[in-house]
């Protein structure tokens, strides 16, 4: 019975083993015999793809290494539609793709100026056409690409021809009565997007399917990236379905490492439409990311790099074979990437940290109620390095650019956060201009220091000078406020009460052309050379006058040299003027650019060198008399500065300015500083708009100096010799 039983199973056993064979040479014949051709036919066709890798960019550093900037590696999603097959196939896939983001949370690319959800309305005032600024109509993207589909014939209320808008006297001739729910409607015909789709899934396809032929049609001339940071659980799931088309490229974003010195670092982003030319004769794509703005446009060629090409296989499914980078035919070298280098700013992260907390601190808590902004330059005295330059109200990098809301806040806030006051403000000086119309009276031989020149509340030269101003005869700030007067003084006396008979006396013995030719001299009225751009701003004078179209009267003068009138200066341009001033006369240009460093910080691409621009030939005693006016400001016990800088660890010079720039509101507040005072190594000006006083920033400055001189926060680990410091 069991042999039996054995004998069985032994041929159920070969049965099944013959069934399967069977079937095994079945499969090895369909796919070598029925099949054959077409998989060798398959096997043997390769798209050829070649693409441009963009090479990482460069670091940017402070003065002592501390990272800024750098990358931060992720992944993002592109599209090549045209191996997705026909619209039904091409439209699954992207169905798929969309619903892969949409379950992992991740926003993909899709400007389409129609609301996500129906019933359908524009998400844009003039989402099909506006006016430019000469009056002329002009199509908004998706206005051109109706235009440019054949279906604009038929869903048009006009025929948007060039000679239409040419004809066209307004938006409305053009654009009234195309409703959002006849555009989609259209768009789904078009892009034969079935009809069984919810309202949703269809716009969301219509979505990228605008974004796709805004660049077929060569409207948008940038390239379409589906969505960047890419989760790991999207990844695995594209890669797992397989979808045609589809791909997913590791690639870098720049990554900030801390929320201040937003004015000066600027962006990444697309080549802008006006900048085209500029980068097209440098060789770039037109879908390169460039610096935008800041310190990333300034030294974009250090931190470019150099981009790669890398020449890819596909089958005809879109899935890689193999990938090689292309080789140079002259040299024979491979044409990979190569990251940008480094910038090393002269900045100092942990200065530019308080510099920035203290101007915040210091307009939030002034009781003026017209107080808008602000701005602080810290400044090396001795080669023109920019130290910390803050500007108030501020904004984060890291997601203002990231978040259209955030962007949209800060580009509508009255307060202009965008705006760097620091080097685009521009300011009438105050009384901080006295100290350059003191030097300027001393080196010219017009004044002593010793000359005490007396102060009866009003300008009245002595007998033997002709008086040229008629019956005006303005006034002292401290008689118009107190009804009092300064009494006989010298130089440095009136510079620490900033008398205003003793400088509208010396003006007067100087004239304005020479007011006005050491006023160039300090470089005011003209850029200081700082690598961002920066605003001009005005000296006082007739030709300026004429400029402005404003008549210029001998009474100008008076004004002028007391910083009012036409003078017109940015806070670097103040800073730069009383660093010239200290430092006995040599007027370097301001910078931002220390050094640079090769990609992998081994060695020194480029280490500025200080710019002189220009030397004043100061005599040292004159500097001197100058300084010790600055000196009773910051300690005197009679200026109501003293008491904020007498505990400091170095002695200060300074000088407090405001300037009336409208009879209703609070004039500017303005402070200018120097530390130490027996040798000078920075200077310091602060500009707070209606501010009140240039008194109301001597703490705030006094802080920063505090700050600055005290050993814990400036001393720094140094490392071995030829050891990196990071």
């Amino acid at each position: 019975m069991e042999g039996k039983q054995f004998h069985i199973r032994t041929l159920v056993v070969a049965g099944i083993l013959a069934l399967l064979l069977i079937t095994f040479a079945g499969v090895l014949y369909q796919l070598q015999i029925v099949k054959g051709e077409d998989y060798r036919a398959a096997s043997t066709v390769k798209i050829a793809n070649v693409e441009t890798v963009e090479a990482a960019r460069g670091e940017i550093v402070d003065r002592y290494g501390r990272t800024l900037v750098s990358n931060r590696a992720t992944y993002e999603i592109t599209l090549n539609t045209s191996i997705m097959g026909k619209e039904a196939e091409r439209n699954a896939i992207l169905l798929e793709l969309i619903h892969i983001c949409q379950e992992n949370d991740i926003a993909w690319t899709d400007t389409l100026p129609i609301s996500k959800d129906a019933p359908f309305t524009y998400t844009s005032d003039s989402p099909l056409v506006y006016t430019d600024s000469e009056g002329k109509v002009q199509f908004n993207y998706l206005g051109a690409l109706l235009a440019a589909l054949p279906l604009g014939k038929d869903i048009l209320p006009n025929h948007w021809e060039q000679e239409d808008l040419d004809a066209a006297s307004s938006v409305a001739d053009l654009g009234e009565g195309l409703t959002a729910e006849e555009v989609i409607a259209g768009l789904r015909q078009y892009f034969l997007i079935d009809e069984s789709l919810s309202d949703a899934d269809a716009r969301a396809l219509i979505g990228v399917l605008y974004e796709v032929n805004l660049r077929s049609q060569d409207i948008r001339k940038t390239a379409y990236v589906f969505a960047q940071d890419v989760t790991i659980n999207a990844i695995s799931a594209i890669k797992e379905r397989s979808l045609i088309g589809v791909t997913v490229s590791a690639t870098t974003v720049r990554q900030y490492s801390t929320t201040s010195a937003a004015h000066l670092l600027g962006r990444v982003g697309v080549i802008q439409a006006e900048n085209w030319d500029k980068y097209k004769d440098k060789g770039y794509s037109m879908d390169d990311s460039v610096g935008i703005g800041g310190v990333e446009a300034a030294f974009e060629d250090y931190l470019r790099g150099e981009s790669g090409t890398l020449i890819q296989e596909l089958s005809t499914s879109g899935k890689v074979v193999s990938e090689t980078w292309k080789v140079d035919t002259e040299t024979g070298e491979s044409l990979a990437p190569e990251p940008g280098d480094n910038v090393m700013l002269t900045l100092d992260l942990r200065l530019q940290e308080k510099v920035e907390e203290v101007l915040a601190s210091t307009i939030e808590n002034l009781k003026s109620e017209d107080t808008q902004g602000g701005a602080v330059v810290v400044q090396d005295v001795n080669d023109g390095s920019i130290l910390a330059m803050a500007s108030y109200p501020t904004f984060d990098l890291s997601t203002v650019y990231q978040n259209t809301e955030a962007y949209n806040a800060a580009l509508n806030d009255p307060l202009k956060p965008f705006n760097n006051r620091a080097t685009n403000g521009t300011y009438p000086p105050g009384s901080t201009f006295k100290p350059l119309v003191a030097i300027a009276a001393l080196q010219e031989g017009l004044v002593t220091p010793e000359e005490k020149i007396l102060d009866t509340g009003y300008l009245q030269l002595p007998e033997e000078d002709h008086y040229p101003y008629g019956d005006w005869h303005p006034q002292c700030w401290y008689y118009r406020q107190y009804r009092g007067t300064h009494g006989r003084e010298n130089l440095a006396d009136a510079l620490r009460d900033s008398c205003n008979i003793y400088f509208f006396t010396i003006g007067h013995r100087l004239g304005i052309d020479r007011v006005e030719q050491y006023a160039y001299d300090f470089g005011l009225g003209q850029t200081t050379g700082l690598e961002l751009g920066e605003a001009k701003g005005w000296v006082a004078g007739p030709e300026t006058s004429e400029a402005l179209g404003m008549e210029w009267y001998g009474g100008n003068l008076l004004n002028a040299v007391i910083g009012q009138d036409n003078n017109m200066v940015t806070p670097i341009q103040l800073t730069n003027y009383i660093s010239t001033l200290v430092n006995g006369g040599k007027h370097y240009a301001t910078h931002l650019l220390k050094t640079v460093k090769s990609s992998d910080y081994s060695s020194t691409v480029y280490e500025y060198e200080p710019e002189l621009l220009n030397t004043l030939d100061l005599d040292p005693e004159n500097v001197e008399a100058v300084k010790l006016g600055m000196w009773e400001v910051a300690n005197d016990p009679k200026s109501s500065s003293s008491a904020y800088f007498k505990d400091l660890p170095v002695e200060v010079g300074a000088k407090t300015g405001s300037a009336q720039v409208a009879s209703n509101v609070e004039a500017n507040a303005l402070f200018v500083c120097f530390a130490p005072y027996d040798d000078p190594q920075i200077a310091i000006s602060m500009v707070v708009e209606r501010g009140a006083s240039g008194g109301n920033l001597a703490q705030a400055t006094a802080e920063i100096v505090d700050y600055y001189f005290s050993a814990e926060n400036t001393t720094e680990s140094v490392g071995t010799e030829n050891t990196l410091l990071r």
